[in-house]
């Protein structure tokens, strides 16, 4: 194999595990999308606060990580393909920067995993016991999200049907709320009906969506990691034979 079938298998090559890094940055930034969107408000209930400011910043971390990684993908490609040894400088220096970056944020979430545990622990603890109030109105858009999530889970209370004793606003203290049973009343409360009543609580079915879709983000973040180092690799190597004035076949 002459040099240049060998320096055209190595811009190929380059082609190939850039078009793989923007892959894993797309789906960065759909993931990023989905928590800003988040149809079945899963996420919103998780990690919602008064200003749902924890949830702005994890979509808008991921949109920007997802966006940068896009643009280093399409810089590289223009710089292999058109022979252009500044991009490939450029993008091999900003493949460097993008790699500590994904190493903190990498850090910083799995750090992170272990707060979001406790806050949604805490925050459906608050949701039990403020369920129903009148005098909290502007709760009732956090109820409905329990109420969605009970329903849709078949699931009532943190650990079983017997937390929402600790709710002191129900009518009288055989009551739950109609998530919980098979009734399709709109009202907060309903009675407890036998074999109609969901007995099971909605942890455990709740730590498991979370589980699945945070290992997810790891994943991506690891493939994130090795594909960087290839990057750099292949990047470095074509930027050193177009120093030495090889000629690259463009076809």
């Amino acid at each position: 194999m002459n040099k240049r079938d060998k320096l055209f298998i190595l811009a190929y090559f380059l082609n190939i595990i850039n078009g793989i890094f923007l892959l894993l940055g797309l789906m960065l930034v759909a993931f990023g999308h989905w928590i800003l969107l988040d149809g079945n408000k899963s996420v919103a209930f998780l990690l919602s606060t008064d200003e749902n400011s924890l949830i702005d910043t994890i979509s808008n971390m991921l949109l920007a990580t997802g966006s940068i990684i896009v643009f280093i993908g399409l810089l590289g490609y223009l710089g292999s393909i058109r022979r252009i040894r500044w991009l490939v400088i450029a993008y091999m220096v900003l493949v460097v920067l993008n790699f500590v970056v994904q190493a903190g944020m990498l850090i910083r979430l799995y750090v992170g995993t272990e707060m979001v545990s406790k806050l949604w622990k805490v925050q459906m603890d608050e949701l039990i016991s403020n369920y129903g109030n009148k005098n909290l109105p502007k709760k009732e858009h956090q109820w409905d999200i329990l109420n969605g999530i009970q329903r849709m889970l078949q699931c009532c209370g943190r650990y079983n049907f017997t937390d929402w004793k600790a709710n002191k606003h129900k009518e009288h203290a055989n009551q739950v709320p109609c998530s919980c049973t098979t009734s399709n009343m709109k009202k907060w409360f309903c009675d407890v009906l036998e074999n109609a009543t969901y007995t099971k609580g909605c942890e455990e079915d709740i730590t498991s969506w979370y589980e699945e879709n945070i290992w997810i983000l790891f994943v991506i973040h690891f493939g994130l990691l090795a594909i960087e180092v290839l990057q750099f690799i292949a990047s470095a190597w074509l930027s050193s034979v177009m120093r030495k004035n090889v000629i690259l076949p463009r076809k």
